[in-house]
Protein backbone atom coordinates (compact mmCIF):
# COMPACT_ATOMS: atom_id res chain seq x y z
CA UNK A 1 0.00 0.00 0.00
CA UNK A 2 2.77 2.19 0.83
CA UNK A 3 4.50 1.62 -2.77
CA UNK A 4 1.54 2.25 -3.99
CA UNK A 5 0.78 5.54 -2.28
CA UNK A 6 4.40 6.94 -3.23
CA UNK A 7 4.14 5.57 -7.21
CA UNK A 8 0.87 7.31 -7.39
CA UNK A 9 2.45 10.81 -6.38
CA UNK A 10 5.60 10.28 -8.50
CA UNK A 11 2.72 9.89 -11.17
CA UNK A 12 1.09 13.47 -10.26
CA UNK A 13 4.44 15.06 -9.98
CA UNK A 14 5.59 13.56 -13.62
CA UNK A 15 2.35 14.94 -14.98
CA UNK A 16 2.86 18.06 -13.66
CA UNK A 17 6.46 18.81 -14.24
CA UNK A 18 5.71 16.98 -17.96
CA UNK A 19 8.37 13.94 -17.62
CA UNK A 20 8.38 10.29 -16.99
CA UNK A 21 7.35 8.81 -14.20
CA UNK A 22 10.97 7.66 -13.57
CA UNK A 23 12.58 10.78 -13.70
CA UNK A 24 11.10 11.77 -10.59
CA UNK A 25 13.12 11.45 -7.26
CA UNK A 26 11.63 12.21 -3.96
CA UNK A 27 13.85 14.20 -1.51
CA UNK A 28 13.76 15.56 2.14
CA UNK A 29 13.44 19.25 0.55
CA UNK A 30 14.29 21.65 -1.98
CA UNK A 31 17.95 22.26 -0.37
CA UNK A 32 18.41 18.31 -0.95
CA UNK A 33 17.43 18.11 -3.87
CA UNK A 34 19.59 21.18 -5.06
CA UNK A 35 22.02 19.35 -3.41
CA UNK A 36 21.51 15.89 -5.06
CA UNK A 37 21.79 17.48 -8.46
CA UNK A 38 24.73 19.55 -8.04
CA UNK A 39 27.15 17.20 -5.90
CA UNK A 40 25.58 13.94 -7.52
CA UNK A 41 26.36 15.08 -10.84
CA UNK A 42 29.76 16.29 -10.03
CA UNK A 43 30.62 12.99 -8.45
CA UNK A 44 29.08 10.70 -11.39
CA UNK A 45 30.72 13.38 -13.95
CA UNK A 46 33.66 10.66 -15.67
CA UNK A 47 35.02 13.83 -17.91
CA UNK A 48 38.03 15.29 -16.15
CA UNK A 49 38.13 18.43 -18.69
CA UNK A 50 34.78 19.49 -17.66
CA UNK A 51 35.82 20.81 -14.34
CA UNK A 52 34.34 23.86 -14.11
CA UNK A 53 30.41 24.61 -12.84
CA UNK A 54 28.57 27.68 -13.31
CA UNK A 55 26.27 29.47 -10.50
CA UNK A 56 24.38 32.50 -10.21
CA UNK A 57 25.22 34.92 -8.11
CA UNK A 58 21.75 34.84 -6.29
CA UNK A 59 20.55 31.91 -6.18
CA UNK A 60 19.78 30.33 -3.04
CA UNK A 61 22.06 29.04 -0.54
CA UNK A 62 21.39 25.29 -0.94
CA UNK A 63 23.35 25.99 -3.99
CA UNK A 64 25.86 28.11 -3.55
CA UNK A 65 27.20 26.29 -0.13
CA UNK A 66 27.94 23.60 -2.68
CA UNK A 67 30.64 25.51 -3.65
CA UNK A 68 33.19 24.44 -0.97
CA UNK A 69 32.45 20.75 -1.10
CA UNK A 70 32.70 21.37 -4.84
CA UNK A 71 36.02 23.19 -4.71
CA UNK A 72 37.37 20.04 -2.36
CA UNK A 73 36.11 17.73 -5.34
CA UNK A 74 38.91 19.64 -7.72
CA UNK A 75 35.96 21.93 -9.67
CA UNK A 76 36.22 25.50 -9.95
CA UNK A 77 33.31 27.21 -9.22
CA UNK A 78 32.27 30.94 -10.86
CA UNK A 79 29.30 33.13 -10.51
CA UNK A 80 27.48 34.45 -12.81
CA UNK A 81 26.17 38.58 -12.43
CA UNK A 82 23.10 39.56 -11.91
CA UNK A 83 21.35 42.80 -13.29
CA UNK A 84 19.34 45.32 -10.49
CA UNK A 85 16.89 42.73 -10.35
CA UNK A 86 18.72 39.48 -10.18
CA UNK A 87 17.98 38.66 -13.53
CA UNK A 88 20.51 36.58 -15.30
CA UNK A 89 21.00 37.39 -19.03
CA UNK A 90 21.69 35.08 -21.64
CA UNK A 91 24.46 37.12 -23.03
CA UNK A 92 26.41 37.13 -19.48
CA UNK A 93 26.19 33.53 -18.99
CA UNK A 94 27.56 33.18 -22.64
CA UNK A 95 30.36 35.35 -22.09
CA UNK A 96 31.16 33.12 -18.47
CA UNK A 97 30.61 29.37 -20.44
CA UNK A 98 33.20 27.16 -22.29
CA UNK A 99 34.25 23.62 -23.31
CA UNK A 100 35.13 23.11 -19.61
CA UNK A 101 32.06 23.66 -17.84
CA UNK A 102 29.74 20.69 -16.71
CA UNK A 103 27.03 22.55 -15.27
CA UNK A 104 25.23 25.59 -15.09
CA UNK A 105 22.63 26.14 -12.32
CA UNK A 106 20.64 29.11 -12.40
CA UNK A 107 16.74 29.49 -10.92
CA UNK A 108 13.82 29.77 -12.64
CA UNK A 109 12.58 32.14 -10.00
CA UNK A 110 14.41 34.83 -7.55
CA UNK A 111 13.16 33.71 -3.83
CA UNK A 112 13.34 37.47 -2.18
CA UNK A 113 12.97 39.49 -5.01
CA UNK A 114 10.55 37.23 -7.18
CA UNK A 115 11.98 38.28 -10.55
CA UNK A 116 11.74 35.45 -13.10
CA UNK A 117 15.00 34.75 -15.04
CA UNK A 118 14.82 34.08 -19.02
CA UNK A 119 15.66 30.05 -18.21
CA UNK A 120 14.60 28.55 -21.16
CA UNK A 121 17.43 31.26 -22.97
CA UNK A 122 19.92 30.34 -20.45
CA UNK A 123 19.23 26.60 -20.94
CA UNK A 124 19.75 27.00 -25.00
CA UNK A 125 23.40 29.26 -24.26
CA UNK A 126 24.19 26.12 -22.17
CA UNK A 127 23.26 23.63 -24.41
CA UNK A 128 25.11 25.12 -27.34
CA UNK A 129 28.39 24.62 -24.53
CA UNK A 130 27.59 21.14 -24.81
CA UNK A 131 26.79 21.45 -20.32
CA UNK A 132 24.24 20.39 -18.04
CA UNK A 133 21.70 22.49 -16.87
CA UNK A 134 19.93 22.62 -13.09
CA UNK A 135 17.12 25.09 -12.58
CA UNK A 136 15.59 25.55 -9.06
CA UNK A 137 11.93 25.89 -9.30
CA UNK A 138 10.72 25.65 -5.68
CA UNK A 139 9.34 29.14 -6.17
CA UNK A 140 7.48 28.40 -9.27
CA UNK A 141 5.89 24.57 -9.12
CA UNK A 142 3.76 24.04 -10.18
CA UNK A 143 3.07 27.17 -11.89
CA UNK A 144 6.29 26.98 -13.96
CA UNK A 145 6.43 25.83 -17.64
CA UNK A 146 7.09 21.92 -18.26
CA UNK A 147 10.83 20.56 -17.57
CA UNK A 148 10.94 20.20 -21.59
CA UNK A 149 9.77 24.29 -21.91
CA UNK A 150 12.03 25.06 -19.04
CA UNK A 151 15.29 22.71 -21.22
CA UNK A 152 16.59 21.38 -18.12
CA UNK A 153 18.50 18.49 -17.49
CA UNK A 154 17.88 18.57 -13.71
CA UNK A 155 14.90 20.47 -11.46
CA UNK A 156 13.80 20.64 -8.23
CA UNK A 157 10.91 21.19 -6.26
CA UNK A 158 9.27 21.33 -2.82
CA UNK A 159 6.29 20.56 -1.03
CA UNK A 160 5.72 23.37 1.44
CA UNK A 161 5.94 26.31 -1.19
CA UNK A 162 2.25 25.00 -2.55
CA UNK A 163 0.81 24.42 0.49
CA UNK A 164 1.82 20.97 1.08
CA UNK A 165 3.91 19.30 3.93
CA UNK A 166 7.35 20.55 4.96
CA UNK A 167 10.09 18.06 4.98
CA UNK A 168 9.72 16.72 1.13
CA UNK A 169 11.12 17.51 -1.70
CA UNK A 170 11.47 16.36 -5.37
CA UNK A 171 14.10 15.96 -8.04
CA UNK A 172 13.23 16.00 -11.86
CA UNK A 173 16.48 14.17 -13.29
CA UNK A 174 16.23 13.95 -17.33
CA UNK A 175 16.75 10.25 -18.78
CA UNK A 176 20.52 9.48 -19.47
CA UNK A 177 21.63 12.68 -17.27
CA UNK A 178 24.77 10.53 -15.00
CA UNK A 179 24.02 11.37 -11.08
CA UNK A 180 25.38 9.46 -8.15
CA UNK A 181 23.72 9.65 -4.77
CA UNK A 182 24.77 11.44 -2.08
CA UNK A 183 22.76 9.88 0.47
CA UNK A 184 24.07 6.01 1.19
CA UNK A 185 22.12 3.05 2.09
CA UNK A 186 19.11 0.75 1.45
CA UNK A 187 19.10 1.96 -2.43
CA UNK A 188 16.10 3.85 -2.67
CA UNK A 189 14.37 6.47 -5.45
CA UNK A 190 16.34 3.80 -8.16
CA UNK A 191 19.22 3.85 -6.05
CA UNK A 192 20.07 7.23 -6.10
CA UNK A 193 18.52 8.53 -2.64
CA UNK A 194 18.87 5.81 0.14
CA UNK A 195 16.56 6.44 3.10
CA UNK A 196 13.22 4.80 3.96
CA UNK A 197 10.68 7.31 1.83
CA UNK A 198 8.75 9.83 3.95
CA UNK A 199 5.24 7.68 2.89
CA UNK A 200 2.94 10.49 4.07
CA UNK A 201 4.83 13.68 2.97
CA UNK A 202 5.49 12.45 -0.46
CA UNK A 203 1.30 11.38 -0.75
CA UNK A 204 0.54 15.55 0.88
CA UNK A 205 2.81 16.42 -1.91
CA UNK A 206 0.90 15.16 -4.51
CA UNK A 207 -2.08 16.44 -2.86
CA UNK A 208 -1.01 19.08 -3.02
CA UNK A 209 -0.06 19.42 -6.37
CA UNK A 210 -4.02 18.72 -7.29
CA UNK A 211 -5.34 21.09 -5.14
CA UNK A 212 -3.26 23.60 -6.78
CA UNK A 213 -4.05 22.56 -10.54
CA UNK A 214 -7.85 22.55 -9.34
CA UNK A 215 -7.50 25.60 -8.15
CA UNK A 216 -5.71 28.03 -10.55
CA UNK A 217 -7.42 31.33 -9.18
CA UNK A 218 -4.73 31.21 -6.17
CA UNK A 219 -2.39 33.06 -8.34
CA UNK A 220 -4.70 36.30 -9.00
CA UNK A 221 -5.86 35.93 -5.50
CA UNK A 222 -2.37 36.32 -4.40
CA UNK A 223 -1.47 39.27 -7.05
CA UNK A 224 -4.36 41.19 -6.01
CA UNK A 225 -3.14 41.07 -1.99
CA UNK A 226 0.26 42.20 -3.41
CA UNK A 227 -0.92 44.69 -5.72
CA UNK A 228 -2.82 46.16 -2.86
CA UNK A 229 -0.17 46.64 -0.59
CA UNK A 230 2.20 48.17 -3.11
CA UNK A 231 -0.18 50.40 -3.82
CA UNK A 232 -0.56 51.64 -1.16
CA UNK A 233 2.71 51.89 -0.02
CA UNK A 234 3.37 53.81 -3.45
CA UNK A 235 0.67 56.08 -2.51
CA UNK A 236 2.57 57.11 0.83
CA UNK A 237 5.80 57.64 -1.23
CA UNK A 238 7.23 54.86 0.10
CA UNK A 239 9.95 54.06 -2.41
CA UNK A 240 10.77 49.93 -3.31
CA UNK A 241 14.33 48.78 -3.44
CA UNK A 242 13.60 47.11 -6.58
CA UNK A 243 11.16 47.61 -9.60
CA UNK A 244 7.86 46.00 -8.48
CA UNK A 245 6.08 44.54 -12.13
CA UNK A 246 2.70 44.37 -10.55
CA UNK A 247 1.00 43.23 -14.22
CA UNK A 248 3.71 41.62 -15.32
CA UNK A 249 4.60 37.77 -15.82
CA UNK A 250 8.44 38.62 -15.00
CA UNK A 251 8.01 38.44 -11.62
CA UNK A 252 6.00 36.01 -8.47
CA UNK A 253 2.59 37.17 -7.88
CA UNK A 254 3.07 36.67 -4.29
CA UNK A 255 6.12 39.05 -3.72
CA UNK A 256 6.84 42.78 -2.60
CA UNK A 257 10.43 43.74 -2.15
CA UNK A 258 11.26 47.03 -0.62
CA UNK A 259 13.31 48.97 1.97
CA UNK A 260 13.33 52.28 3.81
CA UNK A 261 16.68 54.02 3.38
CA UNK A 262 18.81 54.63 6.32
CA UNK A 263 16.59 52.29 8.70
CA UNK A 264 18.06 48.35 8.89
CA UNK A 265 16.03 45.60 8.54
CA UNK A 266 16.37 44.47 11.65
CA UNK A 267 14.87 47.20 13.56
CA UNK A 268 11.71 46.95 11.22
CA UNK A 269 11.14 43.49 11.43
CA UNK A 270 11.27 43.17 15.22
CA UNK A 271 8.79 46.47 15.35
CA UNK A 272 6.74 44.58 12.42
CA UNK A 273 5.78 41.64 14.52
CA UNK A 274 5.17 43.24 16.86
CA UNK A 275 2.08 44.68 14.98
CA UNK A 276 1.44 40.92 13.95
CA UNK A 277 3.28 41.77 10.31
CA UNK A 278 5.35 39.12 9.59
CA UNK A 279 8.28 39.72 6.86
CA UNK A 280 12.02 38.76 6.43
CA UNK A 281 14.78 40.30 5.23
CA UNK A 282 15.82 37.98 2.69
CA UNK A 283 15.32 34.28 2.33
CA UNK A 284 12.46 32.85 3.91
CA UNK A 285 13.98 30.38 5.53
CA UNK A 286 16.42 32.45 7.34
CA UNK A 287 14.27 35.47 8.36
CA UNK A 288 15.99 35.40 11.61
CA UNK A 289 19.16 36.08 10.35
CA UNK A 290 20.75 39.50 10.10
CA UNK A 291 23.49 39.29 7.73
CA UNK A 292 22.87 41.50 4.90
CA UNK A 293 21.07 39.73 1.51
CA UNK A 294 23.38 38.17 -0.73
CA UNK A 295 20.92 38.54 -3.14
CA UNK A 296 20.95 42.25 -3.17
CA UNK A 297 24.30 42.73 -2.61
CA UNK A 298 25.18 40.44 -5.97
CA UNK A 299 22.41 42.92 -7.48
CA UNK A 300 24.72 45.56 -6.78
CA UNK A 301 23.45 47.58 -3.64
CA UNK A 302 25.80 48.51 -0.52
CA UNK A 303 26.32 46.31 2.18
CA UNK A 304 24.25 48.29 4.41
CA UNK A 305 21.49 48.46 1.39
CA UNK A 306 21.45 45.24 1.44
CA UNK A 307 20.85 45.15 4.96
CA UNK A 308 17.52 47.37 4.63
CA UNK A 309 15.70 44.95 2.42
CA UNK A 310 12.14 43.83 3.12
CA UNK A 311 10.52 40.80 1.78
CA UNK A 312 6.74 40.33 1.76
CA UNK A 313 4.99 37.82 0.58
CA UNK A 314 1.20 36.61 -0.30
CA UNK A 315 -0.50 33.41 -0.24
CA UNK A 316 -4.01 32.33 -1.31
CA UNK A 317 -5.25 33.07 1.97
CA UNK A 318 -4.44 36.87 1.14
CA UNK A 319 -7.21 39.44 0.70
CA UNK A 320 -6.63 43.02 -0.64
CA UNK A 321 -8.31 44.10 2.52
CA UNK A 322 -5.78 42.53 4.85
CA UNK A 323 -3.36 43.97 2.49
CA UNK A 324 -4.36 47.09 3.19
CA UNK A 325 -4.39 46.79 6.65
CA UNK A 326 -0.65 45.42 6.82
CA UNK A 327 0.67 48.05 4.26
CA UNK A 328 -0.62 50.57 6.84
CA UNK A 329 0.95 49.43 9.86
CA UNK A 330 4.15 48.75 7.66
CA UNK A 331 3.90 52.85 7.01
CA UNK A 332 3.02 53.64 10.86
CA UNK A 333 6.57 51.70 11.84
CA UNK A 334 8.21 53.37 9.62
CA UNK A 335 6.78 56.67 10.43
CA UNK A 336 7.31 55.80 14.10
CA UNK A 337 11.36 54.48 13.65
CA UNK A 338 11.93 57.80 11.94
CA UNK A 339 10.29 59.98 14.85
CA UNK A 340 12.24 58.42 17.46
CA UNK A 341 15.74 58.45 15.75
CA UNK A 342 14.57 62.73 14.86
CA UNK A 343 13.89 63.11 19.07
CA UNK A 344 17.03 61.13 20.03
Amino acid sequence: MARAAVDGAREVLADSLGCLFGEVLFTSSGTESANLAILGLALANESPSRNRILMGAAEHHAVLHCCPLLERLGYSVGLIPVDSVARSDPDALRGHIGVDVLLVCLMHANNELGTINPVADLATVTREAGAYFFCDAVQTFPYCPSVGELGADLVSVSAHKLYGPTGVGALYVRAGTPLAPVVLGGGQERELRAGTENVAGIVGFAEAVKWCRDHPQVQTQKRSARDAFAATLTAQGFLPSVPVFEQSSNVLPSHFHCRFPGIDAETTLIRLDREGISASSGAACSSGSLEPSHVLMACGYSKQEAQEGLRFTFGANSTPEEALEAALKVIQVKDEILQIRSTS
